[in-house]
């Protein structure tokens, strides 16, 4: 996913413009998905992402409305958008401290059991690493919201078959008319939106200090790389992202005191470095997901090299590098060029 990394990376740090930009994707009820670039067609219902963004907003108020409602709210310490971009999707979480401690103390007795059972290392744990494990791991909340407004689900729904290539799937009794746009990862966007348009109305919630709501990201489409290393940052302040996660801060100034070191180098060994760490992949002895960062930090990092570094990338580009390597030096030249 190294390449990805670097293109959803650039999107959601405002690097790069969402692509597809006056294109327009018509679905039609014979089964159709056909692109147009001259005007939005009149002949249909548009779906523009201002329209998805409204529904994902109304979406989690009901959720939140819902939680309300059911006598959960008190300490609540997180909310969040579940962010499927590939398949198409939402799901709402929100959990509060006596739902977590419950689900540590279960846990750490099924895991003691198990230890006993198998003798495997990774079931001692203590109750304190479970906690850390559990707090932030959406699949193990009793509150997950996933039955959306029927508006959304059925633009998602669509949405699914252009981005899967599969009109044959399609079952709709008009035409439907998205941007193109949206294709390209927008759901991210979209979901940050909301996240910040509902400010005020998580005020509703029973707030535990270190409360934090964010978007995070489904597995196949950047998982919890990409949400630690991006999506929350650009829903939270870094105190508050500090306060509700103190290990994204040791992590944070080990990276940081890491990049440090390798700017000591000379230019030509700090592009090696950089290069290497993108060659090695996440396994790599100098990866950055060990800092719980993606291949754009690397990325990151070449680009701020500036114009001097060009002919040295180019040499390396020469080289015998992996395709995904020479992909990400060809995005970083030409973000050096622009």
């Amino acid at each position: 996913m190294s390449s990805y990394d670097v293109h959803i990376g650039k999107l959601i740090s405002g690097r790069r413009e969402l692509e597809g930009s006056g294109i327009y994707m018509i679905c039609t009820p014979e089964k159709e998905i056909v692109e147009v670039s001259t005007h939005i067609p009149e002949n249909g219902i548009f779906v523009g992402s201002k329209d998805m963004e409204d529904a994902l907003y109304d979406f989690c108020r009901s959720a939140l409305d819902d939680y309300i409602r059911d006598g959960n709210n008190k300490d609540v310490y997180t909310f969040s958008i579940y962010t499927d971009t590939y398949y198409g999707s939402y799901v709402i979480y929100i959990n509060n401290m006596l739902s977590l401690n419950k689900s540590v103390d279960e846990g750490y007795v099924r895991y003691q059991q198990k230890y006993l059972e198998t003798g495997y290392d990774h079931y001692n744990q203590s109750r304190e690493q479970l906690y850390n494990q559990f707090k932030y791991g959406e699949g193990d909340y009793p509150f997950m919201y996933e039955e959306m407004p029927e508006r959304l689900q059925k633009w998602l729904a669509i949405f699914n078959r252009i981005i899967q290539e599969e009109p044959e799937y399609l079952d709709i009794d008009q035409n439907y008319i998205f941007e193109k746009k949206i294709i390209d990862s927008q759901l991210f966007l979209i979901a940050i939106d909301v996240i910040h348009r509902l400010h005020d109305d998580l005020k509703l919630l029973d707030q535990t200090d270190d409360f934090i709501a964010y978007v995070s990201a489904a597995d196949g489409v950047g998982g919890d790389y990409l949400t630690d290393s991006q999506l929350i940052r650009r829903c939270v302040s870094e105190d508050q992202l500090y306060r509700a996660i103190p290990q994204l801060k040791e992590k944070d100034m080990a990276y940081m005191s890491a990049v440090a070191a390798v700017k000591q180098k000379a230019l030509q060994e700090q592009i090696q470095h950089w290069i290497n760490v993108i060659e090695e992949g996440e396994f790599g002895k100098d990866s950055v997901h060990r800092f719980l960062k993606t291949d754009y930090e690397s990325y990151e990092q070449l680009v701020e090299l500036g114009q001097t570094a060009v002919p040295y990338i180019q040499e390396f580009m020469n080289g015998d590098i992996k395709t995904e390597t020479n992909f990400i030096l060809k995005m970083v030249l030409a973000d050096l060029e622009n």
